[in-house]
């Protein structure tokens, strides 16, 4: 069995070194009465103090003091604020796991599954309306029916789409027109602009053979004098 403490006469003596201890930390009108002085060990003793600081009520301050052997001077060894008999207090703390109530777990449950059920319903309905926009429709006899847009860029065309034979011939007379084949009304105006050319090189020509050819002198012509009878 440990044996209890004897309190120290010298230590519990010094009320006023243990108040100037606590004026250096906190201002002096928040420290009230001396309440008790208590041993807490060989030669270490605790004194409280009424502590008036707003919100705490109930609450002490508390001093710490120690001496060696044959010593009379103590030693300030801590300081701090403590809770009274009926100081008021927070609650106990509780792990959330504990305060939370199963009708709270539930509620969340069912929340997060309607949140998941109605984004998968969105999906599918975006993936249902994009792959029908995309894709022809069939009529009833097996065929393939233009979509509005189809039918839209139809219409909007200047004439009938051309066939293939009509595409073939066409390609047949682009062929014969390169390869020298005369191509019906067009021969005319080439073989005009082909005469045209030649004319006005030969005019070309001869105006140059003129200027290259010298020049004679004129001779000058002498007046006659009129003989009067």
């Amino acid at each position: 069995m440990a044996r209890t403490p004897k309190l120290d006469a010298v230590l519990a003596a010094q009320v006023e070194s243990a108040r100037a201890a606590l004026t250096e930390l906190v201002a002096q009108d928040q420290i009230g009465d001396h309440l008790e002085a208590t041993a807490e060990g060989e030669r270490l003793v605790m004194h409280r103090f009424e502590a008036r600081v707003p919100g705490y009520g109930g609450w002490q301050w508390f001093v710490t003091l120690a001496r060696g052997p044959r010593m009379k001077v103590p030693t300030v060894c801590d300081s701090g604020l403590l809770p009274g008999a009926g100081a008021l207090l927070a609650p106990d703390w509780v792990p959330w796991a504990e305060r939370v109530a199963p009708e709270e777990l539930e509620a969340e449950r069912l929340a997060e599954a309607a949140a998941a059920a109605a984004e998968g319903a969105a999906d599918g309905g975006a993936g249902t309306t994009s792959s029908s926009a995309g894709s022809p429709e069939e009529d009833g006899a097996g065929g393939v029916r233009p979509t509005p847009e189809t039918a839209e860029a139809g219409s909007a065309g200047d004439g009938p789409v051309p066939s293939d034979a009509e595409d073939s011939d066409s390609s047949h007379d682009t062929g014969r027109s390169r390869h020298g084949e005369a191509p019906g009304a067009g021969a005319a105006p080439e073989a005009a602009a082909t005469g045209d050319d030649d004319a006005r090189a030969a005019a070309d020509a001869d105006a140059d053979s003129e200027s290259e050819q010298p020049r004679r002198p004129r001779r000058r012509r002498r007046a006659r004098r009129a003989t009067r009878g």
